[in-house]
């Protein structure tokens, strides 16, 4: 890949992430190479490879003879995914225990304190941010780049489920006090009650959002 491609690539792999965990392609959309093209203005070679990356990212699926879609999720599947997200987290807890000290536990402090900043405004934007980066410095503390690469990508899952679902579900007060408690026994070194914390913050969202989509129009996801 030229230099140019190669720049084009990262502009077509970096914006059409952005725009499928946005929400801005729903679950079903079909995204063809042709119109991508027309809307970066790049040529074919760059933006079929972003997608194919995306592909192997589980954000696309490959559809024969007709191009990429942003993948349907099921209620069942979604759950699934968040079980499995919640067991690589509460590993990620066990092992920021072990190797981490107070000073560099100071990423989660950050995001929770922004996360309470959002909700005096009512940023629900600037919270999802926040999570974002709460939930990415929990996985980088670990110290485990397997861990860390294998629950970001289910987090990507969960969070374009997340911007469909976010308007429908109450300030995230609860959440914000959730991810703050588990910092406080992070600090304190109690490994029973940060797991405690992280596993009913997980499932209590896990159901919040479980009964939106059932609320939901059939086919949204």
């Amino acid at each position: 890949m030229t230099s140019e491609n190669q720049t084009n690539y990262d502009i077509a792999y970096s914006t059409l992430k952005r725009d499928i965990l946005a929400g801005s392609y729903r679950p079903g959309v079909s995204i063809s190479i042709g119109d991508v093209e027309k809307r970066l203005g790049m040529s074919r070679t760059p933006i079929r490879v972003a997608l194919q990356r995306l592909s192997e990212e589980k954000l696309l699926e490959v559809m024969p003879r007709q191009g990429f879609r942003v993948p349907l999720i099921s209620r069942r599947e979604l759950w699934d995914v968040q079980e499995v997200l919640l067991g690589l987290e509460l590993l990620s807890i066990d092992l920021i225990l072990e190797r981490c000290s107070r000073a560099d536990i100071q990423p989660l402090v950050d995001a929770v304190e922004k996360m309470r900043t959002a909700n005096g405004i009512d940023d629900l934007k600037l919270w999802s941010e926040a999570d974002a980066d709460f939930h990415s410095a929990l996985l980088t503390l670990s110290g485990n780049e397997v861990l860390r690469k294998s629950a970001s990508q289910l987090l990507e899952q969960m969070w374009r489920v997340r911007t469909i679902t976010r308007t429908f579900r109450p300030t995230p007060v609860r959440s914000t006090e959730a991810h703050a408690a588990l910092v406080e026994a992070l600090l304190d070194n109690d490994i029973e009650k940060a797991r405690s914390i992280h596993y009913q913050q997980r499932r209590r969202s896990a159901k919040e959002i479980d009964e939106i989509i059932e609320r939901l129009e059939p086919g949204i996801f």
